[in-house]
């Protein structure tokens, strides 16, 4: 399975929401499965309002999330771009606190969600199952990728023994790069933070997403004529 995102599709389905605390965001969906599939991938861009808070919850579903602009917190851990998480499904995490220039921030699923399940108001539905919380250390990007020569691939969340990991590549204009391999994935995750780069087809701009299932791997991703930055996130079996 190949799914693609791109902001231009995602920017017709652009809308605003308000939480019951009064927090409001906008979301965009990039990728969108149907319900009840095991392997149905889901990426959206979140874009939440300055000083506004989403309090504690939880997921049914496993997920990836990417700060792209702005800054503030995930529990007490201070985000910017470029921070990575990683919750697991069933596992508490929050508050998110936006700074005062907004929080922005991708969600990334192998499967559709149903939306937050806020604590303590829901922790009946929390099912007993082993917890996993992984925060990354913030990346610098928008490095000048048309002045390298060499291609380079940083971590962006240590690989698990479960088959979690994370890297940003790095790639000079027209190189090419795969990132590492690593046992008991279930897909990717490809996000271009910089430049533009083709992953499994087309040229794609910043902040287009591709989901790739192991069966498709690997991939090698090559920049485009100004380089490219490209962060590859895998989700556990």
């Amino acid at each position: 399975m190949i799914r693609t995102g791109t902001p231009g599709e995602a920017a017709a389905n652009r809308r605003k929401l308000t939480l019951a605390n009064g927090t409001g965001y906008f979301k965009s969906e990039f990728i969108a499965s149907p319900f009840g599939e095991a392997l149905a991938p889901q990426s959206f861009l979140v874009e939440q309002d300055p000083d506004s808070v989403i309090l504690p919850h939880f997921h049914l579903q496993n997920e990836f999330q990417v700060v792209v602009k702005g800054s503030g917190e995930f529990g007490r851990h201070k985000v910017r771009p470029l921070s990575v998480h990683y919750a697991g499904a069933h596992t508490g995490y929050g508050p998110i606190t936006a700074g005062p220039g907004g929080l922005w921030y991708f969600t990334l699923r192998p499967a559709m969600d149903q939306g937050a399940l806020f604590l303590p108001e829901a922790r009946d539905r929390m099912q007993k199952v082993p917890k996993r919380h992984l925060m990354g250390r913030p990346l610098a990007i928008g490095e000048d990728c048309s002045r390298r020569s060499e291609s380079s691939c940083e971590e962006a969340l240590p690989p698990q023994a479960d088959g979690i990991g994370g890297w940003l590549l790095r790639i000079p204009p027209e190189g090419a790069l795969a990132a590492p391999a690593l046992a008991n994935g279930l897909g990717r995750f490809y996000v271009i933070v910089s430049g533009r780069a083709r992953v499994t087809g087309a040229l794609l701009g910043l902040l287009a997403t591709v989901f790739v299932t192991p069966d498709e791997e690997p991939v090698e991703v090559r920049a485009g004529a100004e380089g490219a930055e490209v962060l590859v996130l895998q989700f556990p079996k």
